[in-house]
C-alpha cells in the first residue's frame, strides 16, 4: 500500500477524534483566556486578539472537516500544520507579551501542550510534525532575544522543550510506522480473505455442476450422508450403438472429441426438458426426472428429452457422417433410493429395481428406438404413441412388456388403450 493511501484512511479513520481534539484545543485556548485576566490583568486585553485569531482558525479547520470533507481528505496535512503552527506561535506571541510580568517564564509551557496535542491527538505525518517542532522550537529561541528571562532559564526551559519535542517525534514516528503495517496487514488479509471466498465460490459452483442443486446445498450445509426414497420417477438409460468398432477406428482425440459432441447435447436436451442428468459411464447416459425435485410429470420429462435425444443423434450424425453413430434408449417408472456414497470424487447415484428395469429396457431395446416399460406406457400414453412390442425376457425378472416410442399424440387424441 502506498504511503499516502495508508495516512488518507488513517484520516478519515480518526475524523471524530480530530474533532474532539479541535473543540479540546478551542476549549483550552477559551479557559486561558479567560484566566488572563486574572493572571495577567495588566496585558489581558493585548492577549485576546491572539487568542480569537487561533480559535477562529481551529473553529475553520473543524468548519472545514464537517463541511467540505473531500478537500479535508485531500488537503489534511496542510490544514492541520496550520493550525498547530498557529497555536504554536500564538502561545510565542503570547510569552513575548507577559515577559517581565511574574511567572512569564513558565508561560512557554503552553508550548509544550501544543507539541503534545500536535503529536498525540491530530493524524499529521511525522514529515510535517518534525518540520513544525523544529520550526516552534526555533521560533521560540528566537522569541528569547526579546525576552528578558535569564540564560540558565532559557537552557531549562529549552532542556524541557526540546525533551518534550524529542519524545512527541519519536512517538510520531514509530506511530506512522505501525500505521502502515496496521494497514499492509488489514490489505493482505483482505486480499487473502477474498481469495478464499473466490476459491470457496468456485469450488460451490464446481459442485452444483457435478451434483444437482438440492444435494450440493445439503453438502455444503454439513450433511454428512444423504441418501432419499422416492416412491415415483422415471429413469432413462441411453447406450451408443457400434461405439466399440468406432472407437477401435479412430484416435483417441477423435473419440473424446465425438463423446463430448455427443453428451454434452444430451445435457442440454435434459436441462430444457426438466430433466437431472445422473451419470456417463463409457458410452452409456443415465438420466433421471422426479429426483430429488419431485415432479408428477417425470414420465412425460424423460419422454420429450427422448424424443430431444434421437434428434441430437440426428445432428451429430449429420456433423460426422463418417461415422455413422446411432442410439438406445430405455426408460422405466417406479420407486428407486438416491443418495451419495463414498468421501472422494462422489457422485449422486440411483439404486433399486427401477434403475435395473429401466437399464434392462435399454440392453433389450432396438438400435435407433425408445424401449419403454409397461408403467412408462400407462403414465405416458396420454401424450405420446407407442407400439407394443411384446414380451421381452429382463434378467431377473422374467417376461415383460415392452413398448416402443413412436412420437408424441396430437392433441386432443384418445389415449392408447392398455
Amino acid at each position: 500500500m502506498e504511503p499516502q493511501s495508508a495516512w488518507s484512511r488513517l484520516v478519515i479513520e480518526k475524523r471524530r477524534s480530530t474533532l474532539f481534539a479541535l473543540a479540546l484545543a478551542i476549549g483550552l485556548y477559551g479557559v486561558f483566556g479567560v484566566l488572563d485576566g486574572f493572571i495577567f490583568p495588566g496585558t489581558a486585553a493585548s492577549m485576546l486578539p491572539i487568542r480569537a485569531a487561533v480559535i477562529a482558525c481551529l473553529v475553520a479547520q473543524a468548519g472545514i472537516i464537517v463541511l467540505a470533507p473531500g478537500f479535508y481528505l485531500r488537503h489534511s496535512q496542510a490544514t492541520l500544520s496550520l493550525c498547530v503552527l498557529a497555536g504554536g506561535v500564538g502561545i510565542i506571541l503570547l510569552n513575548l507579551i507577559v515577559d517581565g510580568q511574574p511567572d512569564s517564564a513558565t508561560y512557554y509551557a503552553g508550548l509544550i501542550m501544543v507539541i503534545v496535542f500536535l503529536c498525540v491527538l491530530i493524524p499529521l505525518r511525522f514529515r510535517y510534525v518534525f518540520v513544525i517542532c523544529l520550526a516552534l522550537v526555533l521560533a521560540y529561541n528566537v522569541s528569547l532575544l526579546y525576552t528578558g528571562i535569564s540564560a540558565s532559564v532559557a537552557i531549562s526551559n529549552n532542556f524541557f522543550l526540546v525533551g518534550a519535542t524529542l519524545i512527541c517525534c519519536v512517538s510520531n514516528y514509530d506511530h506512522e510506522r505501525l500505521v502502515h503495517l496496521r494497514y499492509a496487514h488489514e490489505d493482505l488479509i483482505e486480499r487473502q480473505t477474498n481469495d478464499i471466498a473466490a476459491q470457496k465460490l468456485r469450488a460451490d459452483k464446481l459442485l452444483h455442476q457435478i451434483l444437482p442443486d438440492p444435494i450440493a446445498d445439503r453438502l455444503m450445509d454439513g450433511a454428512n450422508t444423504i441418501a432419499d426414497g422416492y416412491s415415483d420417477v422415471t429413469v432413462l438409460f441411453a447406450d451408443l450403438v457400434g461405439f466399440t468398432e468406432f472407437s477401435s477406428t479412430v484416435s483417441p482425440r477423435t473419440l473424446v472429441k465425438v463423446l463430448n459432441r455427443v453428451f454434452s447435447g444430451f445435457d442440454e436436451v435434459a436441462e430444457r426438458c426438466g430433466v437431472e442428468k445422473i451419470k456417463t459411464i463409457g458410452d452409456a447416459y443415465m438420466a433421471a426426472c422426479g429426483v430429488p425435485a419431485e415432479v408428477d410429470d417425470h414420465a412425460e420429462r424423460i419422454l420429450r428429452m427422448a424424443v430431444g435425444m434421437r434428434e441430437e443423434m440426428a445432428a451429430v450424425n449429420r456433423e460426422f457422417p463418417e461415422y455413422a453413430l446411432d442410439i438406445r434408449i430405455g426408460i422405466h417408472t417406479g420407486p428407486c433410493v438416491a443418495g451419495i456414497i463414498g468421501r472422494q470424487r462422489f457422485i449422486y447415484d440411483l439404486w433399486g429395481d427401477t434403475v435395473n428395469l429401466a437399464s434392462r429396457m435399454e440392453s433389450t431395446g432396438v438400435s435407433g428406438q425408445v424401449q419403454v416399460s409397461e408403467t412408462t406406457y400407462l403414465r405416458a400414453r396420454h401424450a405420446f404413441s407407442f407400439e407394443p412390442r411384446g414380451e421381452i425376457q429382463a434378467k431377473g425378472r422374467g417376461a415383460i412388456k415392452a413398448y416402443l416410442l413412436t412420437g408424441t399424440r396430437p392433441p386432443g387424441a384418445p389415449p392408447a388403450s392398455a
